[in-house]
């Protein structure tokens, strides 16, 4: 079984995405991993400190060699990252019809792990959905919709989504990163609605990202009622189409750059749930 939608990315779609690439302008996606960035609590925090220190390699070599290391401990969901098919189940069920009691481990999973993962190289589309309407950023708990969609479409001036592509939504929330944290991980907080994520499924997309923790819309739920990830089921465990959460869209949006060279290169640890990345866009 090919794993999701990297199914979609034939040699033709990665010639034709390197095609747009005209001026050689790198903009880079992924927020800087340091103390103090917003972590969901279902993730945990990110701890890093120095190891290895200079002179303490000085004292276990000869010959003037120096060298220093860090050590870091955090969830596969730290910062800008991309969510592999284990990541998310509807009941006990994961992509493909996996049942999650045969393939779970103290390492992750046995299958659908982040080890399967290939760089994505394809076209990348930012949909501005917060500068279309005329908004720095979106409110708490927008809903983006379809019609939201379309006006970003003729906003940006591109057509929609072609099989392969990457469609990354900017709400503005990342206006929030290391200003208001708290805010910033929610919820609530805005994102796309299933009727967009069924949309994108049906232009067979291989990557939806959105620079919120989620990307879809999250509300703040009241006590004892169920938590609910439509998209994430849906987009997921449904159509195998990875998600990549915590992006910095702001220079794109800045710049208005709308349509580009996407490059996604994620680490292969074998059972991980998703894996952090600095994805590209090249123009």
């Amino acid at each position: 079984m090919a794993y999701g939608a990297l199914d979609y990315l034939s040699e033709s779609k990665v010639a034709l995405s390197v095609s747009l690439v005209k001026r050689g302008r790198i903009y880079q996606l992924g927020w800087i991993l340091e103390d103090g960035i917003p972590t969901h609590p279902f993730h945990g925090p990110l701890f890093y400190l120095t190891f290895r220190r200079v002179k303490d390699s000085l004292r276990m070599w000869r010959g003037g060699f120096g060298a220093m290391n860090i050590r870091m401990e955090m969830s596969d969901h730290t910062g800008t990252h991309i969510d592999a098919l284990n990541h998310v189940s509807i009941g006990n069920r994961l992509y493909g019809g996996a049942v999650v009691d045969e393939i779970e481990s103290e390492r992750g999973t046995m299958k659908l792990g982040a080890e399967n993962f290939q760089p994505i190289v394809t076209r990348g589309i930012l949909l501005d959905v917060a500068a279309s309407r005329g908004r720095d950023i979106l409110p708490d708990d927008y809903l983006v919709t379809m019609e939201d969609v379309r006006q970003a479409l003729r906003f940006g001036g591109i057509g929609e989504p072609s099989e392969g592509d990457a469609v990354l939504f900017r709400t503005g929330w990342g206006r929030l990163w290391g200003q208001d944290n708290r805010r910033y991980i929610g919820p609530p907080m805005p994102g796309i609605s299933l009727e967009v994520a069924k949309w994108l499924s049906s232009r067979r997309v291989t990557v939806v990202g959105g620079d919120t923790p989620s990307v879809e819309r999250i509300l703040a739920e009241p006590p004892d009622t169920p938590h609910e990830e439509p998209v994430h089921q849906h987009l997921i465990v449904e159509k195998g189409i990875f998600m990549v959460e915590n992006l910095n869209l702001e220079e794109l949006s800045r710049d208005r750059v709308y349509q580009f060279l996407f490059i996604c290169c994620p680490l292969r640890v074998r059972g991980a749930t998703a894996s952090p990345v600095n994805p590209v866009a090249i123009v």
